[in-house]
């Protein structure tokens, strides 16, 4: 399946805002942009993202089959994800696309992208590829699970700096900030439960030989 889509992560984004109180004129073409932002990030990382050689996989020296027995790891930004540079003129275009610009509005777009680019540095770090992949005549022969990653604690303070950085105080900041973490967070989860790793990395006996990819 496909990255996780605007659509789908929209209606959260919206009722994490409406929860923190930020109900104006502005928050439904917010909570897009911030949606919008999301996915296309998302939608880079599934092109980009690999799964690193030397998943333990013991398989049949003669047959070349077997079921990795262990769990495979990412590749971190910048060469497995992108990084807040590639993510900030879109935002920024999402968020102009909405009627929200000016000065806040780049900077709104910094602390989206640096969350999204902050939030896939963790998810490379911490997620992983589930065991349990079948191999046949030393290739996986099935589609890998990955396992979801709660990551809205450990944004909150990075979006929450990310904030003050760029200059957005005032009462909503802490509460727009929970908002966008929240938004991601959930992304990220609807990531893992939809994305898989592709079938056909090379195995030798006793490890993945290649990297994988997403699809």
């Amino acid at each position: 399946m496909p990255a996780p889509v605007s659509a789908q992560i929209e209606g959260p984004a919206n009722g994490f805002l409406q929860s923190g109180g930020i109900m104006g004129e502005d928050a439904p073409g917010l909570a897009k942009a911030i949606a919008d932002s999301t996915g296309q990030a998302l939608s880079m990382f599934l092109s980009m993202a690999q799964v690193m050689p030397g998943i333990p996989a013991p398989c049949d020296p003669i047959s070349g089959s077997g079921a990795t027995a262990g769990p495979g790891m990412f590749m971190p930004p910048p060469a497995g994800g992108p990084g807040a540079s590639q993510i900030e003129s879109p935002a920024e275009g999402f968020l102009s696309g909405q009627g929200i610009q000016g000065e806040d509005a780049g900077a709104l777009a910094k602390v989206i992208a640096g969350g999204l680019a902050q939030a896939l540095t963790l998810f490379t770090a911490q997620g992983m590829v589930m065991p349990g992949i079948a191999i046949a005549g030393f290739v996986t022969a099935a589609p890998g699970m990955l396992m979801p990653v709660p990551l809205q604690s450990q944004l909150k303070p990075i979006v929450d700096g990310l904030m003050q950085q760029n200059g957005l105080r005032g009462d909503d900041a802490p509460k727009l900030a929970q908002a966008i973490a929240q938004s991601i967070d959930v992304a990220l989860t609807m990531f893992a439960s939809q994305v898989m790793v592709s079938p056909g990395i090379a195995c030798a006996p006793g490890a993945s030989a290649a990297p994988g990819r997403l699809m």
